[in-house]
């Protein structure tokens, strides 16, 4: 069976992603593909670019911080938009910084400049074994001029920095990207969790697809909650309809003969769940200390929620969807439960 993980967009919510792949590689399962569009890109690099024993240490280098980093601001919530507010007016070290402005209003490119990243991510992605073979990476970026959907594949072609910070375009944020003399944006404008290609695999797959952004949530109650449901709906929405559409497609080929495939699909879909701590609408813009520990958490509980309980299943879709455990004891809990995997 060929398994594989797609990671979705989400800037610096994607620090969930590293939780997600801590819990799977501590159970010492293997990935034969990874895959992902924007910040989901740069995981699905990261975790195929490292042997499996420096994967986890090369996303703490990545995210700045300790796998076993403790939660202990009391003041979590200010913290975080005091965090959103620095970088947007500002950038964030490693990550982004405010472009200066272009005197001539027709030369416009960003807002934020990505020379941090590609900096960081040069120290810490060997593209000569990124492109070795032995783990299947697929990226997504979007045609800027078309609107199509773009997947660079290592099984088609070596993957470079370009084509990284080429998914990663979100306008007016982050500046397209030309590769072979077309122009990219953001991945996630068009497939944020980029499945389509191992669906189309002959070959039973087990899959799991990390979204950053809840399709199902509550009712929001404030305009700063209802900014936040808007944003969830629309890309988890997206994925979640694409996801579904895909696995109807992959069974009629199985009906028309199509596809020789033995053995039955596992198609597991995890979804970040955010708490009151985040700052709404702009939980992706919130890369403080403890925020991005949570997400961390966060990723490692509800993976091994996943291994260890089935899902509830929607339309062959098994939805993880862990109790919430946002309590202080489970946050005191989470560095002692790190290595205990």
């Amino acid at each position: 069976m060929l398994t594989a993980m797609v990671f979705s967009g989400g800037l610096g919510l994607a620090s969930y992603h590293a939780g997600v792949y801590q819990k799977f590689h501590g159970r010492s399962l293997l990935l034969d593909w990874v895959a992902g569009s924007s910040a989901g890109a740069i995981t699905a690099a990261l975790v195929a670019v490292n042997p499996v024993e420096r994967r986890v240490g090369r996303l703490e280098s990545f995210w700045q911080m300790s796998a076993d980093a403790v939660i202990d601001h009391p003041f979590r919530r200010l913290q975080a938009w005091t965090s959103v507010a620095r970088g947007h007016l500002g950038g964030h070290p490693g990550f982004f910084r405010m472009r200066l402005p272009s005197p001539h209003p027709l030369r416009f490119r960003s807002i934020y400049d990505l020379a941090p990243m590609r900096e960081r991510l040069g120290r810490l992605i060997d593209f000569g074994r990124l492109n070795s073979g032995e783990t299947r990476v697929s990226i997504c970026a979007t045609d800027v001029e078309s609107g199509d959907a773009v997947l660079f594949d290592t099984d088609d072609g070596p993957l470079e920095m370009d084509h990284l910070l080429a998914s990663c375009g979100f306008l007016p944020e982050f500046a397209p990207v030309e590769v072979d003399g077309r122009l990219y944006v953001d991945g996630g404008l068009s497939a944020n969790a980029p499945f389509d290609p191992i669906l189309r695999t002959n070959a039973a797959i087990r899959l799991f697809v990390i979204d950053l952004f809840s399709r199902d949530g509550s009712r929001p109650k404030t305009i700063e909650a209802a900014g936040e449901r808007k944003t969830d709906l629309m890309f988890g929405n997206q994925t979640f309809v694409r996801l579904r559409d895909q696995m109807e497609l992959r069974r009629l080929r199985k009906e028309l003969g199509q596809f020789t495939i033995e053995g039955e699909d596992e198609i597991i879909l995890l979804s970040y769940r955010s708490g009151p701590e985040e700052p709404g609408p702009e939980k992706s813009y919130n890369f403080s200390r403890d925020g991005l520990a949570t997400r961390w958490n966060e990723g490692r509980r509800d993976m091994a929620f996943a291994l260890d309980v089935p899902g509830t299943t929607t339309d062959g879709i098994q939805m993880v969807r862990r109790p919430a455990e946002r309590t202080l004891l489970s946050r005191t809990e989470d560095a002692l439960e790190r290595y205990t995997i």
